[in-house]
């Protein structure tokens, strides 16, 4: 699963492109001798963008029994279903490759804000991963109820609910933290603690998991060494994922100041773990480090050049998401919800609260569009309770309309919510995204939840336009990479990040993963006032062979399945 190749000279990247090519082009010359079995599916007409990085050829592409069966001239072939692609591309499906939609495809499998999109995989896990849990641990999220304790039982229930594409899992050590040592606790794992949590991230790696994931940012001040898992401790478990093969995923624990010590630390763990490593939603982010993200780059590349098979994934907005909770210091979540909300409403402990909480964010947060900073640039995308007093105001708007500092309106919402506060946040520059996602070395994730209109709330329009706007915002209008590249790094390179070496790519005998788009029409439509909108250009997709979005209309079916990591045992 190595892409050390990847990073070698420019001579030999022609090379690999032109040979590249060529297969592409005996492929678009010739079908394969198939008989007169009739396809499945035949599509038509087409420009192929197999998913290779080479240039486009005109071919057809038949699909039978799930699989990819031919490509090349096959116009008269008979086949059960054809569909029509004269102008427009054809290309693998896409593979998301950080995503939060853990419970969201249990509560509405067709996960419209996906598939819609064209993505025909997303890989979760990230946080409190769903699994492995405690019989009594029955808490899951969007009204799901956890019924199932491993890996592999969360994937028996996603089959039998039903979903429109496929799914893979990380298993969290955070998780693995919560299992055997317990809510909120901030030390060090005992050495029977460590070897339990080994033993259930070896089951989890024989349920099909892709490998150990962690979020290790830290917000608001200096940290004790104990409150998240250590280096150390994330190695011995990478040991454990390198026996089958898996992948070491990671939040960095400083996206800002301290990138490149980040950068260096998901480095050392993947080398001395024996893991490949994939930085998710890579950034420089707060305006103190907006520029450095070519610094943050070339740290990559650098550890790639000492043989570290390390990558990253961006999603193309300069505003990021997550919970409000996370702005408060991470010593005041020590013990679980119940003692985070009663230190926050403590006279004592809340002066110094709301002092590191405005410390953090007047300095971090800044959106380059409007110039609004701090507070100002903080979007309330989520609330349970009264919804319609919050949802779409910045957290300085609510605090000038009830008369409180920026910092209490904080701890007060989050107290009267019980800690579950939804915000987006600006704090990138446009201009290091750009050169993220032109990097070679960086595929695209959503970070987002496969929902639909009626899920409500707010959220970041990440969740209905992040691979889009890609293809045709940054690619087709302002050419900051070339399409078929684009496609790569959606497909292809993602594909092989995650070992799914038979999905990502146009060929025979792969997965039939497949979207159909307008490459002139194709764009995101979703915004941070209006995020609930679908895109435009997506025709059709097909995912494991079944047309499941045809004339940019779900078809109702649900074709997908779990996809497993290397140590999966049947």
């Amino acid at each position: 699963m190595s892409e050390r190749r990847g990073c070698q000279s420019v001579g030999r990247r022609v090379v690999g492109v032109a040979v590249l090519f060529f297969v592409s082009f005996l492929s678009g010359c010739a079908a394969p001798g198939d008989g007169d079995e009739p396809y499945d599916t035949l599509i038509t007409g087409g420009r192929v963008v197999d998913g290779t990085g080479a240039p486009w050829f005109m071919a057809d592409v038949g699909i039978r029994d799930g699989r990819i069966v031919a490509v090349g001239r096959l116009r008269g072939h008979p086949a059960a279903d054809v569909l029509d692609a004269a102008g427009l591309v054809v290309s693998p499906g896409f593979i998301d490759m950080h995503a939060h939609s853990d419970y969201s495809v249990l509560r509405d499998g067709r996960g419209l804000s996906k598939i819609l999109q064209g993505v025909t995989t997303e890989v979760i896990g990230e946080g409190v991963s769903v699994a492995p849990r405690r019989p009594d641990d029955r808490a899951g999220g969007y009204g799901v109820e956890a019924d199932w304790t491993t890996l592999r039982e969360y994937f028996d229930r996603l089959e039998r609910s039903g979903v429109s594409g496929n799914v893979m899992s990380y298993v969290s050590a955070g998780q693995l933290r919560r299992y055997v040592m317990g809510e909120g606790v901030q030390r060090r794992p005992t050495a029977e603690e460590l070897e339990e949590m080994k033993r259930l991230l070896a089951q989890g790696m024989e349920d099909g998991a892709a490998g150990l994931v962690m979020a290790l940012e830290t917000p608001g001040q200096e940290q004790p060494s104990d409150a998240v898992p250590g280096t150390e401790e994330l190695i011995e478990l990478a040991r454990v994922v390198g026996r089958y093969g898996g992948v070491y995923g990671t939040h960095l624990r400083d996206q800002g100041p301290r990138i490149m010590e980040a950068v260096e630390e998901a480095a050392t763990i993947g080398e001395q773990g024996g893991v490949s490593v994939e930085i998710f939603h890579l950034k420089a982010a707060g305006r103190p480090n907006f520029g450095t993200m070519g610094d943050a780059l070339a740290a990559i590349e650098a550890a790639r050049d000492r043989g570290v098979d390390i990558a990253a994934d961006v999603y193309p907005y300069i505003a990021a998401a997550h919970g409000l909770s996370t702005e408060v210091p991470r010593w005041v979540h020590e013990g679980g919800t119940e003692q985070f909300l009663a230190r926050m409403a403590d006279p004592e402990l809340r002066p110094r609260i709301k002092r590191e909480v405005t410390d953090y964010m007047m300095t971090k947060y800044y959106n380059e569009t409007t110039g609004d900073e701090g507070f100002d640039a903080v979007i309330v995308a989520s609330v349970e309770k009264n919804p319609e007093a919050y949802v779409g105001k910045t957290i300085g708007e609510i605090a000038r309309e009830r008369g409180v500092s920026p910092a209490d309106e904080v701890l007060d919402l989050l107290i009267e919510q019980g800690g579950s506060v939804g915000i987006v946040m600006f704090y990138m520059s446009e201009s290091d995204v750009r050169m993220a996602i032109a990097h070679p070395l960086v595929s695209f994730d959503s970070d987002g939840t496969a929902a639909s209109p009626e899920f409500g709330g707010q959220p970041h329009p990440r969740w209905y336009g992040s691979f889009p706007r890609v293809l045709g915002h940054y690619s087709r209008d302002e050419g900051v990479l070339p399409l078929e590249e684009a496609v790569r790094k959606m497909t292809s390179h993602p594909a092989q990040r995650m070992g799914l070496l038979d999905r990502g790519i146009l060929r025979e005998g792969m997965w039939a993963d497949v979207v159909v788009f307008d490459p002139d029409r194709v764009i995101d439509r979703a915004t941070f006032g209006d995020p609930h909108r679908f895109p435009d250009g997506i025709d059709h997709v097909m995912v494991n062979g079944v047309v499941v979005v045809r004339n940019g209309e779900h078809t109702g079916a649900f074709p997908g399945r779990g996809v497993f990591g290397k140590g999966r045992r049947d």
